[in-house]
Parts: structure tokens; sequence; C-alpha cells
């Protein structure tokens, strides 16, 4: 061989190799979302785990500390039928969980949608009184956080209750077959035979939507406050509160700030419990997506921004936040698979809003501690 094509053939290998490693190097540096997290709060993950390849469960493994199932645990899927109940598919990924140490948190135990219709429906065919329709309740609480206790950290209890209309002078609950059957007093039950089936489980109130209005005290978040503090005062159990966080480029995050600071007013932990900020369009929370087609590379960089001010505010309040929960783990594994709303790619590929989570908690590491901060520490201990 000329030696000059020799030379070349080397250069070009050694080349290639560099590039192989450079890549493998940079994948293995990839710092994680709950290392970079740890000691602030869990980070989180919604899926049901059924069908997914090894690399999505890597990914769940290496990123997040707790996963919520985003169907499985639902009334609907886990009793279809009066005492037909369908644990397959929960059970399967809390035991995945379980062996990998990953968390789990229950989702969720009473909701006005995916909840089977004969739950309201009397044996006539007439709707079901209120005595039937809360024995019914009661015993599907029980048995399946009675199924799933010491093995889940907590559970949205009650999921959605809040119209999405109102300007926040009443509690505005949904006209839903729950409300129908039994009155607004069956939110505070639910909450009540929640903790009697799982004395050690953090118990929540989960909805979206509800910080809007926080700043001004009106809309959804208003009528949030109204339904937490009657809960409270009626002997609820009740832990914290999760703001969904369905979230989108032109989110008012003054209200996120707020909305965190008002809950823990009550006395109640807060969780960001359904996270996600789509590239494209502006719905929050609702099914009617708008968005999806050819997303704008700088879209990217704008939802990057938001995903990092979001945690910021986060990493303030992170003595009141106990988990910040994406709902799912890639674009493709997401409800608005059309807005591009997560971390990753559907292979799997960090987007930008991923690094720039990383860089907030390394700020956060470096940013000298605050003056109260600094006296807690140097303070004496006592016992």
């Amino acid at each position: 061989m000329n030696k000059r094509i020799l030379i070349s053939c080397l250069i070009v290998c050694a080349a290639a190799a560099a590039t192989v490693y450079g890549e493998d190097k940079a994948e293995a540096d990839l710092k994680s979302l709950k290392e970079a997290y740890a000691g602030k709060f869990l980070i989180g993950a919604a899926g049901d785990l059924r069908g997914y390849s090894s690399d999505e469960l890597a990914n769940i493994k290496m990123h997040y500390d707790i996963v919520t199932p985003e169907n499985s645990m639902k009334p609907q899927p886990t009793q279809p039928t009066e005492n037909n109940f369908n644990f397959s598919t929960p059970d399967a990924m809390v035991d995945w969980c379980m062996k990998n140490d990953v968390k789990v948190w229950g989702h969720t135990l009473l909701w006005h949608a995916q909840t089977g219709r004969w739950f309201f429906e009397g044996p006539d065919g007439q709707p079901a009184s209120r005595e039937l329709a809360l024995e019914r309740l009661k015993k599907h609480i029980f048995t399946v956080a009675q199924r799933y206790k010491g093995r889940v950290v907590g559970w949205d209890v009650v999921n959605e209750a809040i119209d999405d209309r109102g300007t926040g002078r009443t509690e505005n609950l949904r006209r839903s077959s729950w409300y129908t059957a039994v009155g607004p007093d069956v939110l505070t039950q639910a909450f009540k035979w929640a903790r009697e089936a799982d004395p050690d489980a953090e118990l929540y109130y989960n909805d979206y939507n509800i910080e809007q209005g926080a700043v001004a005290n009106t809309g959804k978040h208003a009528s949030s406050m109204m339904l937490l503090k009657r809960l409270i005062e009626e002997g609820a159990p009740i832990t914290g509160v999760g703001i969904q966080g369905h979230w989108h480029l032109d989110t008012n995050l003054a209200d996120v700030e707020k909305a965190i600071t008002n809950y823990a007013s009550l006395g109640l932990r807060v969780a960001i419990t359904e996270l996600d900020v789509t590239a494209t369009g502006d719905n929050s929370g609702e099914f009617n997506v708008r968005g999806g087609g050819t997303i704008p590379e700088e879209n990217y960089q704008k939802q990057a921004e938001v995903y990092r001010k979001l945690f910021e505010i986060f990493l303030r309040h992170a003595d009141v936040i106990d988990r910040v929960t994406f709902w799912g783990i890639s674009d493709t594994r997401s409800w608005r698979g059309r807005q591009n709303a997560l971390l990753f790619t559907g292979r799997l590929e960090p987007k930008p809003a991923f690094h720039a989570l990383i860089e907030a908690a390394s700020k956060n590491e470096a940013a000298p501690k605050n003056e109260s901060a600094a006296k807690n520490e140097a303070a004496p201990k006592t016992d």
C-alpha cells in the first residue's frame, strides 16, 4: 500500500475512534435528572411500563426516583365492572419498580372520568342512591389502596374535582356523577377512607390549571383554595396538593410561584405532578390539543427557557415541594405527542430543555446561600 494512503487511513481511523469515544464518553458523563436534584425533591415520570423497550426502562431507571401509573390504577381499568378487579398491569409496574429501586405514586382513587357508569346506577336502572354510591366507592378505595399498601408512597386521592370555568367565588365543583350522586362531602370521605386503607400513605388533591389566577386570587386557583380549606376544616387527612403543570411557552410563571406559596400557607405539601411544556400550541390541560406540524427550532430554545425558569421556582421552594413528575418519558410517550412537550425525543435523545434543567441544578448548587440559610447552618444544634 502506498505510504501516503496508509497514513491517511490511519488518521481517518483515529479520528473516527476519537469521535465514537467522545460520543460514548459524553453519554457516560451525562448527569441524570435524579442525581442533579438529589436532596431537593424527587424527580418522577408517568407510565404504565407495559410494552416499554429495554432502552425506555433504562431511561426511567437512570433519571427518575418515582413513577406514577398513567392509566392503569384509575377506577375504570382497576374495576371495569362491579366486583371485577383487574390489577395485572399495575402489579407488573409496581413489581418492576420495586426490583429497580424506583418508588411508586398511586393515581387515582376518585375521578369524574375513566370511572365505570355502574358506580352510579341502581339495580332498577335508576340512579344509585347516595348510600349505594358511597358503599361502592368505599369498597373500591379499600380494595385498591390496601393492595398497594406499603408499596406506594402516596395517592392522588381526588383528581380534578373543580370545573374549568368560574370566577373563583365558589368551589365551582364539577357537576360530575360523584357530585350528583353524593354531594361535595364525597371528597372528604374519600380522603378518610384512603387514610384508613393505608395509614402511612401521603394523600393529595390533584388538578390542572389550579395555579391560574393565583396572583389576583381569582378563577380556578381561588376555587381550589376554598376547596382545600373546606377539606381541612372537615377533617380530611390531606397531605398536599398536586399542581399538574400542563403548561406552554406563555404560561404565567408568577401564578405558578404564588400558587405554591398559597398552598404552603395552608400547611400543605406541594408537588408538580404531570409536568409537560408544549413546544407549540397554547392549551394547558384539555384534550382539545392545538399544535403539531413542523415546530421551529427556536421553539425548543423557548421551551428550554420556560423549563429552566420553572425549575428555578421549584428550587426556591424546595422546602415545601416533594416531587416534580413529568407526564411521560419522551415525546412519543406523551399524551401531547404532537406538541413535543417533554425533555427527550422519541429516540430518547436529550433536548435543550434537559440540558437547561441540569444547568439550573448546577447553578443552584454553586449559588451562595441566602442569609437565613447561613444562619441556620451556623446555629448550634439542640436535641
